[in-house]
């Protein structure tokens, strides 16, 4: 069993840097951290409280516990502060460079290896105006990459942020992306998570509220009744085609080129499903984009 969620887990991480994970480095030609972006750098703030006694790491009460959110309080505080415009105009990939190496320069070749082998726990993703800043939570599930993710936007010099998850944890190293699409004049922001256990895919969507320039669910997905800002599909851990499936239909495809797709596939484990990926019986579900939302075709 060991065995079996150790090559799991190992070809979930190998999918996910060959994929979608704006954290994950492994595609890009490893940077060096310049003298100009040291100078731009700095470190991100940290989720620090003191953990409560006889509270095992996994569970949840941590995620109320009143130091937790004064924690988290701080963190907003301090990441709003990230107004310098050398550093949102410095490439994130090369802040993550300095991060690494802790001085200006070229990489180490143990670092660059690393770089490549995707062994570095990245926290920052983004672009000149929206960013995402994955910390770690000091308290709740440490083992499991526990963090907690903030978009922070840049308008008109000010940096507003919103926490986009709490409490996140995965067996997969660098789990989280991120990507966005417009709609209508609207930008629609994209997390993107995977775990390995069960092997599977939840993304959130979330849209700029303008009175307050903080991120507010998007609720692109209709279920029954319900529209949710949510949407999850296990992972087929193969290529489409190879499953005898179009060449276009793998999991949650929801953006394609910075627009939301027409149609979307997603996969659901159901022991009568017709799709065989790795003992799994999965079926395919299609969600067709019908000018408000997204619904179950």
């Amino acid at each position: 069993m060991i065995i079996l969620i150790r090559r799991t887990t190992i070809l979930i991480a190998l999918l996910l840097t060959a994929g979608f994970n704006a954290f994950g480095q492994k595609e890009k030609p490893v940077p060096t951290c310049k003298q100009s972006t040291f100078a731009a750098f700095k470190q991100l703030p940290k989720v620090e409280y003191d953990c409560p006694e006889g509270v095992i790491e996994s569970d949840d009460k941590i995620l109320k516990l009143p130091e937790r959110a004064k924690a988290i309080g701080r963190v907003v505080k301090a990441l709003e502060g990230f107004t310098n415009p050398a550093w949102w105009q410095t490439d994130v990939d090369e802040l993550n460079a300095c991060q690494v190496h802790g001085s200006a320069g070229v990489l180490t070749d143990e670092e660059k290896e690393k770089w490549r082998q995707g062994d570095y726990s990245f926290t920052l993703a983004g672009d000149h105006e929206f960013r995402l800043a994955l910390l770690d939570d000091s308290c709740y599930q440490p083992g499991y990459n526990g963090a907690n993710a903030f978009l922070l936007y840049r308008k008109n010099g000010r940096v507003f942020v919103s926490q986009v998850l709490n409490g996140y944890y995965s067996r997969v190293d660098n789990s989280v992306g991120l990507d966005f699409a417009r709609l209508n004049g609207d930008l629609i922001i994209e997390i993107s998570t995977a775990n390995s256990m069960p092997p599977s895919y939840l993304y959130y969507y979330f849209a700029i509220e303008p009175k307050t320039n903080k991120a507010v669910p998007r609720r692109l997905f209709k279920d029954g009744g319900q529209l949710r800002n949510e949407i999850y599909s296990s992972m087929l851990m193969s290529e489409p085609a190879d499953l005898g499936l179009p060449k276009n239909a793998g999991e949650l495809k929801v953006i394609n080129g910075h627009r939301l797709a027409p149609i979307f596939s997603v996969y659901e484990e159901d022991e009568r499903g017709k799709i065989d990926s790795n003992g799994r019986k999965l079926r395919r579900i299609i969600y067709r984009w019908n000018g408000r939302y997204y619904v179950r075709r």
